[in-house]
């Protein structure tokens, strides 16, 4: 599966192509309810910590949720999250990569990882992961 080149808005208001969002090599997009909530929190934090070993490898970061931007950027700002977050109110981009499910939580939106590369096809997924421990999986598979 290709992902379609679209643009989305980030948590800073501008809005991007996911193709200028990849890095060397290619993007790890990870899905995650909401922010501002427990889970959510902790594994943006543990991306940022991180994210210089997925970028030594080539790959980018991004988040993706269905809040709106505002929120994305004051959850980005309080947290110092320094890669970008996608505000995906529709869900458009969490139904395209697969993460949409209604009622699986209030948010419709599943806890999953995605690999993709530069050209934005999909080469792993991670469902319903573990908010911190999926982290290595993903490092593992990329090395």
């Amino acid at each position: 599966m290709k992902l379609q080149d679209k643009e989305y808005k980030l948590s800073t208001g501008v809005t991007k192509k996911l193709s200028e969002l990849t890095g060397e090599k290619g993007l790890i997009m990870f899905c995650y309810p909401k922010a501002f909530t427990g889970y959510c929190t902790l594994e943006v934090q543990e991306y940022e910590k991180r994210k210089n070993e997925f970028m030594e490898l080539g790959y980018n970061i991004v988040g993706v949720s269905g809040d709106d931007y505002k929120e994305q950027d004051k959850f980005s700002c309080e947290y110092e999250i320094t890669y970008p977050l996608i505000a995906d109110i529709d869900k458009e981009l969490i139904k395209e990569i697969g993460a949409y499910e209604k009622d699986v939580n209030p948010f419709d939106t599943r806890r999953n990882t995605y690999v993709l590369k530069n050209n934005l096809e999909l080469v792993k997924e991670f469902l319903d992961v573990n908010h911190l421990t999926h982290i290595d999986e993903v490092l593992k598979f990329i090395k």
